[in-house]
């Protein structure tokens, strides 16, 4: 890897550095980004750090001009002898090679980008705070680079690691707004892919669900406007009786690390979780009945979020927790911090060891 000369390992915190419960989300920026370019006929380049400030954004490229440009989200955590680790690092590994294809993007191989989330962690390794108190989030970003106002397949392309410190997520309550015109993904389209215009096209939403009065947008099917797709950026759960319901992956939501995680821990507990579409018309029903419990949304970002009522301009279904959520919320906190959870035989944590000069 190529580092500036002098460079100090790894990187001291700032003198004014907040505490962990200070942090909040995506404010507190780590200084280096970890990087490595691919170009046509040449592959992937050795790992390289550069400035935060220094990185370059042509206007003219691919990913300003015609939104080509995929990322992820992962964290890494302290357990509770302090030592790092990476949250499902190769689960996310795997979705941003499947979003790069899907955009005709070079997909950059598993262990380059596991090698560079390593990397961006233990440079960073003082900017993740202590155990329970907060993680340090990365995004690798995979965007086209080459200047070009023409609509090609490019052939430069930079994948990106910046980092944020970020506190612990608190559980929070929200009231969703039931969009009734915009769509978020249809079939075919991009709504499986973390795909950075997907984000560009929701922010429609979120700003008629404020104007509404709502926190966020729960964002229907675009066939028929009557079934839950997702909530905002989240992935959905509702209780119903006693099972937990969540939309399956059918090629228009996207298929959540987090989601995926929660619906292990839930089964664990042998509560049976059903992968299949919820109408609006069963949760009124359900309501009427007495049956409908909680619901809430999952995302890396955020871990969960319980969602109280659902507005669809006609009234407010009412959710009805009864422990379930904050349940959720510890189990899923617990396995992310222990450094030692998995599913079977294949570990959800991976160890960061320290870097040496």
């Amino acid at each position: 890897m190529n580092l500036p000369p002098h460079f100090p390992l790894p990187t001291p915190l700032p003198p004014d550095w907040p505490a962990p419960e200070a942090l909040g989300f995506g404010q507190y920026l780590a200084p280096y980004l970890v990087e490595a370019q691919h170009r046509d006929h040449h592959g992937w380049s050795a790992p390289s750090l550069t400035p935060r400030g220094a990185a370059p954004a042509p206007v003219a490229s691919g990913a300003l001009q015609y939104a080509l440009a995929v990322f992820e989200g992962l964290k890494a955590y302290r357990d509770a002898r302090g030592q790092i680790h990476l949250f499902r690092a190769r689960d996310h590994a795997l979705r941003l090679q499947h979003s790069a294809q899907r955009l005709g993007l070079p997909a950059p191989p598993t262990e380059l980008i596991l090698k560079l989330c390593r990397l961006a962690v233990q440079i960073h390794a003082e900017f993740v705070p202590p155990h329970g108190r907060g993680a340090l989030y990365l995004r690798p970003t995979l965007f086209a680079e080459d200047e070009s106002l023409g609509l090609r397949p490019a052939q430069l392309h930079r994948l990106s690691i910046v980092a944020t410190a970020c506190s612990d997520p608190q559980l929070q309550d929200v009231r969703l707004w039931a969009e009734p015109e915009l769509i978020r993904a249809a079939r075919g389209g991009l709504g499986a892919v973390k795909a950075s215009a997907n984000y560009a096209a929701g922010m429609g939403g979120l700003l008629n669900a404020r104007a509404n009065g709502y926190d966020d947008v729960a964002w229907l099917d675009a066939a028929t406007h009557s079934q839950l797709a997702e909530a905002g950026t989240m992935n959905l759960f509702v209780q119903i009786g006693t099972d937990v319901l969540t939309p399956p992956l059918d090629g228009t939501i996207l298929a959540g690390i987090t989601r995926s995680s929660v619906i292990t821990l839930l089964r664990d507990a042998d509560i049976r979780v059903l992968e299949m579409p919820i109408a609006l018309q069963d949760l009124a029903h359900a309501q009427a009945s007495g049956l409908l419990g909680a619901a809430f949304g999952t995302g890396t970002a955020a871990r969960v979020k319980r969602i109280t009522a659902l507005g669809d301009g006609q009234g407010d279904i009412i959710f009805n927790d009864r422990g379930l959520v904050r349940w959720v919320q510890q189990r899923l906190k617990q396995a992310q911090e222990s450094g030692t959870a998995g599913a079977g035989d294949r570990p959800w944590c991976e160890a960061v060891p320290p870097l040496i000069a």
